[in-house]
């Protein structure tokens, strides 16, 4: 990367901080990071509560929605992934110029990939149908997708824009307005799904119309904050939003691309689950989709710190510092298990409690759809760890710019382990739902000790030097 004489980088980065521990620097970070995805999950688990009142079918239809939805969403946003890695390097070595293009081609490349993504969606009844999916709640699905689908490009303009504050340490700023989006989300949800407050009662076709309001005004709000903020606004990264950057949108699809594949193969994981457990009737699946949305819940923590670490590797790497490398990749890792730990605790020991929030007591299948749920997070006490473990794991690489490697052991961990293991434990032993979750645990644990032992062997496999290289 080149330096540049860019007025708001004229003085050198901060050097490794001294007498700030790694941990209170990565937590700087992570936590705000972390408070967000679980506003964002709030957003989805506001709306899984609030169909789910509707009864155990409009449930199974909003977790089929959901998951088509999520697994393209994730797709983008393992697209977007590169722009964290890119601005923090760029940050490190002092280049201000590298930061303003790579935001400015990261909201390009949300964009482009949004069309297309929009364009399927439009047809999830369709799809649904075609993978075997009960006739009412693919209809149902389908109409909840023709609105929700369209939140896809201001989410992934979030995430984007998320990737600057957090290069710049000021990403709290996104707490506050994602916690004003679970608000107005809720109230949303509550007046077109039910009908109050004289809006007209939509059902779950309200739930999407809120998704996409939520969304749009939450970019908005963050796009504005850049602008008028007035340490960040000298990066200047709305000017000329019309003109492209090939050079720099390439680097960031060359990266982003076996992220947002192994983002894809992993949701494709959980879709494939899902539609398992769709065979199994619509109250299984009901029973799958909450002990699901609880595990999702949790996951935005290590998500954030994984997020994090991707940050902190990055800005060391930008920085030419190997040890600080090191520090930055295994603190988050340990900070990554220690709070899925706390998280696996919850959920052995007070399942039914948690699972209680998505049901409707009155609903003659709530008793059933409990004690599946209730089973189902038994299971789930021991996903969290292999979750958290392969999802650091794969953060601090990025932090590194190695992103095709992990892409291969996503392959093997979540298709050639997982899915045929979640299959055969299911179906051919006869675990049903149980046996599916069990089979891609251990995909996902797959992933973690091949992405771990990567990162340790580091210097042995030429990863930092191979970053010098590419960025001298």
């Amino acid at each position: 990367m080149t330096q540049t004489a860019d007025p708001i980088m004229n003085a050198a980065p901060p050097s490794p901080e001294k007498g700030r521990s790694e941990v209170a620097a990565s937590m700087s970070i992570a936590l705000p990071l972390a408070l967000t995805n679980l506003g964002n999950i709030a957003i989805n688990t506001t709306d899984v509560i609030m169909v789910g009142w509707l009864g155990a079918e409009a449930l199974a239809a909003g977790m089929l929605g959901f998951t088509l939805i999520f697994l393209f969403l994730l797709g983008g946003i393992g697209l977007t992934s590169s722009v964290p890695a890119l601005t923090a390097q760029a940050h490190g070595s002092g280049d201000a110029r590298a930061v303003r293009r790579t935001i400015r081609q990261g909201l390009w490349a949300s964009v482009l990939y949004s069309a297309p993504a929009i364009a399927v969606l439009m047809h999830g009844e369709w799809i649904l149908l075609r993978l075997g999916q009960d006739p009412t709640a693919s209809r149902l699905a389908g109409e909840y997708l023709a609105f929700a689908a369209w939140s896809i490009p201001f989410i992934l303009g979030i995430m984007v824009l998320r990737a600057l504050l957090a290069t710049l340490d000021r990403a709290a700023v996104i707490v506050w307005i994602t916690g004003s989006g679970i608000v107005l989300n809720a109230a949303v949800n509550y007046g077109l799904i039910f009908g109050n407050w004289g809006l007209p009662r939509l059902e779950i076709v309200g739930a999407g119309v809120a998704t996409m309001a939520t969304s749009a005004v939450g970019f908005t709000i963050i796009a504005i904050y850049v602008v008028a903020h007035p340490a960040i606004r000298g990066y200047h990264v709305f000017r000329r939003l019309w003109l492209a950057d090939f050079e720099r949108l390439k680097a960031i699809v060359r990266l982003g691309a076996p992220i947002a594949l192994t983002a894809l193969l992993e949701e494709g994981l959980f879709a494939a689950s899902t539609l398992m457990v769709g065979w199994l009737g619509a109250l299984t699946l009901a029973g799958h989709t909450i002990a699901l949305q609880c595990t999702a819940v949790a996951f935005m923590i290590p998500l954030g710190i994984s997020q994090a670490g991707t940050v902190r590797v990055g800005i060391a790497a930008g920085r030419r510092d190997s040890q600080a490398i090191g520090r930055a990749g295994w603190t988050a890792m340990t900070l990554g298990l220690a709070v899925m730990s706390i998280a696996a605790l919850a959920f052995w020991v007070v399942p039914e409690p948690l699972a209680r929030q998505f049901l409707d007591a009155s609903d003659p299948d709530a008793a059933e759809v409990l004690a599946i749920a209730v089973s189902l997070l038994g299971v789930a006490a021991f996903f969290q760890l292999f979750d958290g473990a392969q999802v650091v794991g794969l953060g601090i690489l990025r932090g590194l710019n190695d992103t095709r490697v992990p892409l291969a052991y996503a392959v093997f961990g979540y298709w050639i382990c997982g899915a045929p293991l979640a299959y055969v434990l299911g179906f051919v032993f006869g675990y049903g739902a149980v046996g599916i979750w069990v089979g891609f645990i251990l995909g996902l644990g797959a992933v973690a000790v091949l992405s771990l032992a990567r990162f340790s062997a580091r210097d042995r496999n030429g990863l930092v030097e191979k970053f010098v290289a590419v960025n001298a």
